[in-house]
């Protein structure tokens, strides 16, 4: 291994950091390879020092800057950022994340300029909240960076051209986000989204967040193009029921993460008496016609679920006890603001359950024992803004969940 003269950090005091030494002895340095050097500051930054901590190694040599440049990984272009991004890039080569969403230039010649450079781990690119989609920037940055497999275009004007220049130009990409679209023509959006994938059918995630305007049976006939999706981000879509979920789960037998807060759900009556087996995440906070009918009849439906969040569901109340006995594999459980839910009924043992959020709810001190006594496990308990349970319940919980490690209690935190 080749080593290469590196000046020692017991050369500098915490005081002088950044002040140069003017001069060090052959005695105050080290012979350690970089490779070490770099094992070193991959500690410190995981330890969460973070990137201000190396920007302040990086003034004691030149070995440290160059060190700590190839510890760089991600980069967010702004407009002061611009004059100086091709020095920049040549100096971080071990980029895999690039932001350019808060750039307010021209995004065509920006792109035309990163094209040139050997971005060759280059994995994501973020080009969101712009006006205009930056069609020649992105055909000249797509020739030479092919190992892109993640792309945000969310918040911006699409059209569906725009689309199926994505599919033609990163055929390699796994992840997309067109959340808040902004489209003058909803049809020609959603023909262009049905084009993309159907010549494009490697996504596996996938964020239409905001799409106001997607129905059933969009979502159905999508459901065929995503035979490889893995995660699927549906919040804020107003007008999708379960018949939307079910489409998907059906036809998508990877999924294992369904968003789909403040929609519709819960308005349609679904016969379904199969299983699906690969869901493990399912959002559906916000969805005010969720009720405990609807709720123990999903759950029938996703056996081997190990988070569920129903925050700020008001029409569930003693049917959680029910949908927790049935998804005997759930840890996280999220029922914060769930004004009308009760856990008197849970006498059985929960013994996966690690992390329970009640927050702005009902629940009070005989709750908290019937929950002491049935989930032994819990490692986090949310409680703030239970104005019902006494310190005396408190006490009895953490005597019984002894592993537990976060406590809130009314805003409080105890380790």
């Amino acid at each position: 291994m080749k080593r290469k003269r590196t000046c020692s950090l017991k050369s500098y005091s915490p005081n002088n950091l950044l002040t140069k030494s003017p001069e060090v002895s052959d005695s105050k340095c080290s012979y350690l390879p970089d490779e070490c050097w770099e094992i070193i500051f991959r500690f410190i930054h995981k330890d969460g020092f973070k990137q201000r901590c190396l920007n302040s190694l990086s003034f004691v040599s030149k070995e440290f800057l160059s060190i700590i440049d190839r510890r760089r990984f991600s980069l967010i272009v702004k407009d002061a950022t611009g004059p100086f991004l091709g020095r920049l890039l040549k100096r971080f080569t071990n980029l895999n994340s690039l932001d350019l969403s808060n750039y307010n230039g021209d995004l065509d010649m920006l792109l035309h300029k990163i094209s040139p450079f050997p971005l060759k781990k280059l994995t994501s690119l973020s080009i969101s909240n712009q006006h205009t989609f930056p069609a020649n920037g992105l055909r000249a940055f797509s020739q030479n960076i092919t190992t892109l497999a993640s792309l945000d275009c969310s918040n911006m004007f699409l059209y569906n051209n725009d689309l199926l220049l994505i599919a033609d130009c990163f055929p390699m990409l796994k992840e997309l986000n067109l959340g808040h679209p902004l489209v003058n023509n909803q049809t020609n959006f959603i023909n262009g989204i049905h084009c993309m994938l159907s010549k494009w059918r490697c996504i596996q995630h996938l964020n239409l967040r905001c799409t106001y305007f997607l129905n059933d049976e969009h979502v159905s006939e999508l459901s065929w193009f995503l035979r490889d999706l893995l995660s699927v981000n549906l919040r804020d879509c107003w007008m999708l029921t379960e018949l939307a979920l079910y489409s998907l789960v059906r036809n998508c037998p990877s999924l294992s993460e369904f968003k789909m807060e403040y929609t519709a759900i819960g308005k349609e009556s679904v016969g379904n008496s199969s299983v699906y087996p690969q869901l493990k995440s399912l959002y559906l906070g916000r969805n005010l016609r969720l009720t405990d009918e609807k709720i123990v009849i999903l759950a029938s439906f996703f056996p081997n679920l190990q988070l569920l969040d129903l925050n700020t569901c008001n029409n569930i109340s003693e049917g959680i006890c029910q949908v927790l006995r049935r998804c005997s594999k759930i840890k996280h459980l999220n029922l914060a603001h769930c004004s009308r839910v009760k856990l008197l009924g849970m006498n059985f043992v929960v013994r996966q359950l690690e992390v329970l959020n009640l927050s702005d709810t009902k629940v009070d001190d005989e709750t908290l024992h019937v929950i002491s006594k049935n989930c032994c496990g819990l490692l986090e308990l949310l409680l703030k803004d239970c104005y019902y349970v006494t310190n005396k319940a408190v006490k009895h919980v953490e005597e019984n969940c002894t592993q537990l490690r976060l406590f809130s209690n009314r805003g409080c935190l105890l380790c």
